[in-house]
């Protein structure tokens, strides 16, 4: 490791002296492994890792990024002096630079317990056994085919810039997957999966998985449209990010600058129903997604983003507050958490008495300049608080400010491996056809 911070540092003198008035340095290591079992077997294992640096160059006005694989310290000499002429070429931009000295992260670096360090001592049989086992929940005479896997990934960064910032970071990642298609009405041939993901391969679910997906798969055995009309909805916690995403895209500087955001000048201002809080806190230990300080060394704090439906911040970084000529905030979204309300998304389902539980978007897209959304839409008929019957090929239309408007209620379970802590959400008076 000190070799390979060695190589870093000196790609960082290097660039300064042959020309860059300031630069960086990004030593990115990781390695990556994958267990596949299908049809029982083991159909797949896959290692892959690798050592990336890349640097970003600042040389008379201009700025480029550049990376290589290749290490030797005569191989970084050439790849640079090419990286400097080229840039040379690119058209000045008066806002590129590095931050400033006092925006820098300057305490201890801490992995958050996010760093498993037996990565490297899990065999491959065992991960083998776990992935068999979970294929093996996988019994049904309706299955067309089921695959299960267990993947792992280890990252190690380390960032070193000519203003003195230096810092690092290492994480380990596990999930386990299962998908499966199943048999059904006709020419009909329903799939779902089911995954989760850990940080150490101890706190791994390694069972249940399976099961899960093929439930789900049959669960959507005779899925059908129903009529178009205006209805209540639950959207399960899977997948409602899908609908957090326009937001989170609308409040970037990049956006609010392009002006293609539907929340352009509206800091301040009710956009959603007071059921809507959304509060950026990085510094959590053992939770996903936790971090000390950005891709350039900034220190991250978080911020409160909604409030009870107010917009309170935009994402604004280094570069994109230079250039609108604004108050940095924070560059990009770390761990995002979000008011719950007081009932599990079974009992939320059933509070909502009759209307439409969604379980999957299918396509569609949102204008991030005007909000204007349709999405295809999977799930299920619910009546008195019961599902009823799966329902497909319908889609769901409107607009995110209408749509987060008429937010009424949240879960209190939101999916703990998650970088955005997303409880089921419901919502009245939604459009489907």
């Amino acid at each position: 490791m000190k070799e390979l911070k060695d190589v870093a540092q000196y790609a960082l003198e290097y660039a300064l002296k042959k020309g860059c008035q300031q630069a960086s340095v990004l030593l990115s290591m990781g390695e990556e492994n994958e267990v596949e079992v299908r049809d029982g077997r083991v159909d797949r294992l896959h290692h892959s890792g690798g050592c990336q640096l890349s640097l970003n160059l600042f040389v008379d006005g201009a700025y480029s990024t550049i990376s290589t694989n290749r290490l030797e310290r005569d191989e970084i000499e050439c790849f640079i002096d090419k990286g400097i002429i080229g840039t040379r070429f690119l058209a000045k931009d008066p806002y590129r630079s590095l931050p400033e000295r006092e925006m820098y992260y300057r305490g201890e670096m801490n992995d958050f317990g996010l760093y498993d360090e037996g990565f490297k001592n899990i065999d491959v049989d065992e991960k083998i056994g776990v992935a068999k086992g979970i294929f093996d929940e996988i019994m049904d005479e309706r299955v067309i085919s089921a695959m299960s896997a267990i993947a792992d990934t280890e990252t190690y960064n380390y960032l070193v810039d000519s203003n003195g910032f230096v810092g690092d970071k290492s994480r380990t990642l596990y999930m386990s997957t299962s998908q499966v298609s199943v048999m059904g009405e006709e020419d009909e041939r329903p799939e779902d999966y089911c995954y989760v993901n850990a940080q150490h391969w101890g706190e791994l679910k390694k069972v249940g998985i399976g099961a899960e997906a093929l439930q789900r798969a049959v669960a959507k055995i005779g899925a059908a449209r129903i009529d178009s009309g205006i209805y209540n909805v639950v959207v399960d916690r899977r997948v409602a990010s899908q609908l957090v995403n326009p937001l989170m895209s609308a409040i970037r500087g990049e956006s609010l600058h392009m002006k293609s955001s539907f929340l352009l000048d509206k800091k301040g201002e009710k956009i959603a129903s007071e059921r809507l809080t959304i509060v950026d806190n990085p510094r959590q230990y053992g939770v996903a997604g936790a971090r000390l300080f950005d891709n350039e060394g900034i220190a991250v704090m978080g911020m409160p983003i909604i409030e009870s439906g107010v917009l309170k911040n935009y994402y604004i970084s280094n570069y994109m507050s230079k250039k609108m000529g604004v108050q940095m905030t924070q560059g990009t979204s770390t761990i995002l958490d979000f008011a719950q309300g007081d009932y599990d998304t079974a009992e939320l389902i059933r509070s909502m008495g009759n209307g439409l539980y969604i379980t999957d978007f299918n396509g569609g897209n949102c204008n991030g300049t005007t909000g204007d959304f349709s999405y295809g839409i999977e799930g299920f008929l619910v009546k008195k608080g019961l599902i009823v019957k799966p329902i497909s090929g319908m889609l769901m239309t409107g607009n995110m400010l209408e749509l987060w408007s008429n937010l009424v209620d949240t879960s209190n379970d939101p999916l703990s491996y998650t970088t955005r802590k997303v409880p089921s959400l419901m919502f009245v008076d939604v459009v489907v056809n």
